[in-house]
């Protein structure tokens, strides 16, 4: 039994979900052009683990607190189009493991529509609040914004939830229907 060669020339590649702040034109630019370089997104990394003192923190647990950050950075950010006031979204990417910060930002070189494993956005009940959110953290950066307290009333009350990359037409219709709503 041979096995696997190693050396200079061979590395492991370790597979891993990181958690990227994005926007629903984003993600839908994302899916149209094929890829997207230079993007940070947030790892559930042993760095992390250990800025929160849990080092028996499991994995499903550390996962959240990625997601955390991620849909904080989207806040922070500031970025949106009118129509998706209301709107955190993360998108969730199996990438290569790369080094990452304390805090578990890590700057992707480059990953595809192909590798997103799913998407986060939040209900329509939460636009309210993702908006006193967004309008009180916008240019922060990630400590600062983690801190504010409307974000944390946000996390408080409510959860980023799950969906398939597929139903990323559906996220879109919803936020504009949100506008139009909001309109009349």
């Amino acid at each position: 039994m041979r096995s696997a060669p190693r050396g200079p020339e061979f590395r492991e590649l370790s597979i891993v979900i990181v958690f990227v702040p994005s926007t629903l034109a984003a993600a839908a630019h994302l899916r149209s052009s094929g890829s997207v370089r230079g993007v940070v997104g947030y790892a559930p990394n042993p760095e992390l683990r250990h800025l929160l003192g849990d080092e028996q923190l499991g994995a499903e647990e550390l996962d959240y607190v990625a997601l955390n950050h991620a849909g904080t950075a989207a806040l922070a950010s500031g970025e949106g189009t009118a129509g998706e006031n209301g709107t955190r979204v993360v998108l969730a990417v199996d990438v290569s493991a790369g080094s990452a910060d304390s805090l578990g930002a890590v700057t992707l070189n480059e990953f595809s529509w192909t590798q997103v494993r799913s998407l986060f956005a939040d209900e329509s009940a939460a636009a309210s609040a993702v908006d006193r959110a967004r309008t009180a953290v916008r240019g922060l950066d990630l400590v600062q914004a983690l801190l504010a307290p409307e974000v944390a009333e946000l996390d408080d009350t409510y959860d980023l939830l799950w969906f398939a990359p597929d139903e990323l037409d559906d996220l879109i219709a919803a936020a504009h229907g949100r506008q139009r709503n909001q309109a009349d």
